[in-house]
């Protein structure tokens, strides 16, 4: 995902907007011959069926939330590594040790000066914020609206600070991508009042400062849903991109922040239990399977992550076991090119994990030898990146009161890094009867996904990355209700027709990345983004 800030640097810049078609469309490229023929055309028997692909989902799904290193992340690995096996590939593994935070039980609740108590319906903990004592932390509150530079004022207390919603208006739209072609038509570009709590989660959230907090003496930290329902609010595990910070957080949402504000003001004291386990040596572990072709001297790199909170977040493994299966049902000399699946770990704990990037940038610095060309090394000529297969659209009510299905597909956001990548994609989408698709390149160094990996050192990819208002939400059943089984199949479908068709071309067609652009707000969207 994006990198995250440390203030509310983006105020000012929401507001309404549209994409615009760009050359290399197939609006724009209508009369072109298109792709190279095939060495092999797309076989759909070959591909496991929409109920094989949605039975790994589910499988997926039944282990719970598959946080890095827990012990569900453990099963749902063994069972990666149970289905590549019994397509017959050799499995090999990355394995890296990891400060975890393991959260057990959290809880609020606020006592008035008259003696009254009563609990607060929190809506998620702060993942890796802090630990308190099985009996909690009891102060005063102290309501300090925006996040503060200095926590200082609230030495001794529990801080109330709210955190925005906000639109993903034009400008920042503008400068984090370049759109190109929404498909089947405009209505899949952004509208005009784009909102999403990743976006808060991750921008503003992360910018909180909770170990300069408890430094400072603050004994927890309560954070307030701004901008977005009751329900929206619920579960939501954000931010993951911030490491242990030693001071309990917990979220709650709009009502309960308007309340607690009330007693903050009326001098009331809070009890915050922030129960969990600190395990410094966690172990964690990357899967990766090679798939030989006839010139070993160059590969295909098809990448996802495997830590996530539910069912979409993340499903990508049962994309590339898809995609395996397929590849390994050719003859060897259907293939030109090794194609290389990586599984990579860490995506929801990149900090502690140490990535220093999308959690496949750990397995890239492993193994150059797959991709970097250098020294006798396979070079990397193409990628496939495949996240969060099968979305339906749930959004709040125009007042951000009510959550509901708007019975549209989400939006995917694909990333087509070259002109190639584009048209490539846009033949593999034809036929399709659910697709809500929006193309896109980076700029300003916004790379939003395990694409961004695969772009930074270079190898051309199509990426896809959509970001429903629940991908980040922890239910109990991992709201895989939220997930279309057709969806989720046509979108394999189109990676294996791109598969084949990137298989195909010669290395000098499918070329590099085009440079990432950069305009005037770059400069702003960086600071706001803390690089």
């Amino acid at each position: 995902m994006m990198s995250v800030t440390r203030r509310d640097a983006t105020r000012g810049l929401l507001a309404a907007g549209a994409c615009t078609l760009l050359p290399g469309s197939p609006g724009a490229w209508a009369s072109d011959p298109g792709i190279a023929p095939l060495k092999q055309s797309f076989d759909p028997a070959r591909l496991p069926s929409q109920d094989r692909l949605w039975s790994w989902i589910e499988a997926l799904n039944s282990f719970g939330p598959r946080l890095t290193g827990s012990d569900a992340h453990r099963r749902s690995l063994e069972f990666i590594a149970t289905e590549l096996t019994d397509i017959g590939l050799q499995v090999q593994r990355d394995s890296y040790r990891f400060r975890r935070w393991h959260p057990k039980r959290w809880e609020l609740s606020v006592r008035e000066t008259s003696g009254s108590a009563r609990s607060v319906p929190v809506s998620a903990y702060f993942p890796y914020s802090g630990v308190t004592p099985a009996s909690g932390v009891r102060a005063p509150l102290v309501y300090l609206g925006k996040a503060p530079d200095s926590f200082e004022s609230a030495a001794g207390k529990i801080a109330i600070v709210e955190v925005d919603t906000p639109d993903i208006g034009w400008l920042l739209r503008y400068m984090m991508f370049t759109c190109k072609t929404p498909t089947p038509d405009p209505t899949a570009d952004f509208p005009d009042d784009l909102s999403t709590p990743l976006i808060g989660g991750l921008l503003k959230a992360s910018g909180i400062q909770l170990s300069a907090a408890g430094k400072a003496g603050v004994r927890g930290v309560i954070c307030v849903w701004r901008g977005c329902s009751e329900q929206n609010a619920l579960n939501q595990y954000l931010p993951f991109t911030t490491p242990y910070q030693d001071c309990p957080a917990l979220w709650v949402g709009p009502q309960s922040g308007a309340q607690l504000e009330a007693a903050a003001k009326r001098g009331a004291q809070a009890t915050l239990t922030m129960e969990a386990d600190l395990d410094p040596q966690a172990l964690t572990e990357t899967l990766y399977a090679v798939l030989p072709g006839t010139n070993a001297a160059e590969t295909i790199i098809i990448n996802t992550h495997t830590d996530g909170p539910n069912a979409c977040e993340e499903n990508g493994p049962a994309g590339l076991l898809a995609l395996a299966r397929y590849a390994a049902s050719l003859p060897k000399e259907a293939r030109q090119r090794s194609l290389v699946f990586v599984f990579a770990t860490g995506h929801f704990q990149m900090p502690e994990v140490g990535t220093q990037g999308q959690s496949t940038s750990a397995w890239l610095r492993k193994h150059p030898e797959l991709w970097d060309g250098k020294q006798g090394h396979a070079q990397a000529v193409a990628g496939l990146t495949l996240e969060h297969l099968g979305c339906m659209e749930w959004k709040d009510d125009e007042q951000r009161r009510h959550y509901r299905a708007t019975g549209q597909l989400e939006r995917e956001l694909v990333y087509t890094t070259n002109a190639t990548m584009e048209r490539i994609y846009a033949d593999a989408l034809r036929s399709r009867t659910k697709v809500r698709s929006l193309t896109l390149s980076p700029r300003n160094k916004v790379f939003i996904g395990e694409g961004a990996a695969l772009y930074d050192v270079g190898i051309p990819s199509i990426s896809m990355c959509p970001i429903p208002d629940y991908l980040c939400t922890a239910p109990a059943d991992g709201d895989i209700g939220k997930l279309d089984p057709a969806f989720a199949h046509q979108q394999v479908t189109t990676f294996a027709k791109a598969m084949l068709h990137m298989d195909a071309l010669p290395r000098t067609a499918l070329g590099a990345p085009d440079e990432q652009t950069t305009n005037l707000g770059g400069y702003l969207l960086r600071l706001a983004l803390g690089n």
